[in-house]
């Protein structure tokens, strides 16, 4: 990725220093004050709800909007990034995200939240998101896997903190009020992230448009692309619906707030366990287990009916994949694919997960509604999970064969190297990926 115009060119010596961190950490924190406020929707459902007049499966509409946008925006801010770094994204992102929460809180009919909240939250805080994992991850070479660890963590702290908070505040402010205390929040956060986040050090002469069209010729590509579409239906999916869903079997407020909070913490802890392992056991393993915990959960979760432990279980598992899924992805696409054109990789990812972060919604609420239990929406995402899993499983282990580019290089320090003795752009293993 060309860095013109950048303080930092030419001093790929900054790879995996302290410098590096304090970019990871400022993308964490950036990106877990936008996934735990859109996390936060299924504390807002039923006071919108009953508010306006609609059913869980019309209200489902505006957080479905607003996930197809929070994550397929990927697709357009990717190539942004190669053109203008992350920090511009980050500050009218977030401006647009902080915009929308205020606007939300002030609309009179619900389709006026549909856009509001869609394109203000949804589609601000889409413009950052991506292009923060994709900044964090070409700032490291040796530690990706642990950085793309603690990135990841963000959203797990987002979750686990401001769900439970939301519904705090909208019982006892109400669900107007919260929705401006989310926009403080954010607006905080953001300025804090713009003193942190910096562009990639690395210098490269790559073509990103021409190697992106010939990674998204690969088997592997679609592999991960449509595994991450199944993925996201249920997993978004049960974020949305945990909380109406265990309402709806006699669970409190309270303790059906806390689910959600598990789901963050479980993620937290499955994101730095398993990237913890990924030199040991290769990410692309990890990932594979990252799917394959979902059908698990879901088994689970069925049979629970309204037992608590067996339906914290099911939240632990969740947040355990969930969490796996998101931090070793930052780790798989650049070993597979190279880190030439990444954001706009991870971008296009991102996209499909945002198909299926639209579909799981809509699908879970409306089907419960509809059906009048939470069986029948469970088994369904359940089927998606599985076949998640299929998609996901003959992924390869090893980069993808891409015609080499001449003029593709990065140039790195000998010090920073470990064999071979140069750097390239297309392909890289950052750690152990296998």
């Amino acid at each position: 990725m060309a860095a013109t115009g950048s303080p930092l060119e030419g001093n790929p010596e900054l790879i995996d220093s302290w410098r590096a961190w304090l970019v990871a950490i400022g993308a964490g924190l950036a990106t877990g004050v936008a996934f735990g406020t859109i996390y936060t929707f299924g504390a807002f459902i039923e006071s919108m709800s009953q508010e306006f007049g609609t059913g869980q499966g019309g209200t489902s509409i505006m957080i479905g909007i607003a996930t197809f946008l929070f994550f397929s925006t990927g697709i357009i801010s990717g190539p942004l990034l190669h053109h203008v770094g992350p920090r511009p994204l980050l500050a009218v992102g977030g401006a647009m995200f902080v915009a929308g929460l205020i606007a939300t809180s002030s609309v009179s009919q619900l389709w006026h939240a549909y856009l509001v909240y869609g394109i203000g939250c949804g589609l601000g805080s889409g413009l950052f998101v991506s292009p923060l994992f994709a900044t964090a991850a070409s700032w490291f070479l040796r530690h990706r896997a642990v950085s793309q660890g603690l990135v990841a963590t963000g959203p797990g702290l987002g979750t686990m903190v401001l769900v439970p908070l939301a519904e705090r505040m909208i019982e006892y402010l109400g669900w107007r009020e919260a929705f401006r205390w989310l926009a403080v929040i954010g607006a905080v956060t953001v300025l804090v992230c713009l003193l942190l986040v910096r562009r990639t050090p690395i210098v490269a002469t790559a073509h990103p448009r021409e190697h992106v069209r010939r990674v998204v010729r690969t088997k592997a590509f679609w592999q991960l692309t449509i595994g991450s579409t199944l993925f996201a239906v249920p997993v978004i999916g049960s974020l949305a619906a945990l909380i109406p869903f265990a309402r709806s079997v006699g669970i409190s407020s309270s303790a059906a707030a806390l689910l959600v909070s598990i789901v963050g913490a479980s993620s937290i802890f499955g994101r730095l366990l398993l990237t913890s392992f990924a030199r040991a056991l290769g990410s692309v393993r990890l990932l594979k287990i990252s799917f394959a915990l979902l059908p698990i959960a879901y088994v689970i979760w069925f049979f629970a009916s309204d037992r608590y432990a067996q339906i914290v279980v099911f939240a632990v598992l969740l947040g355990v994949g969930y969490g796996g899924f998101v931090a070793l992805q930052g780790d798989v696409t650049p070993h597979l694919f190279g880190v030439a054109g990444i954001g706009t990789v991870l971008g296009r990812l991102f996209f499909c997960y945002g198909i299926g972060s639209m579909i799981g919604p809509i699908v879970m609420l409306t089907l419960h509604e509809r059906s009048g239990g939470t069986l029948l929406p469970i088994a369904v995402v359940t089927g998606a999970a599985l076949a998640g899993v299929l998609f996901i499983w003959r992924l390869t282990h090893d980069p993808v064969p891409l015609e080499p580019l001449a003029d593709t290089v990065a140039r790195q320090s000998p010090q920073q190297l470990s064999p071979p003795s140069v750097w390239t752009l297309v392909p890289l293993g950052g750690s152990r990926v296998r």
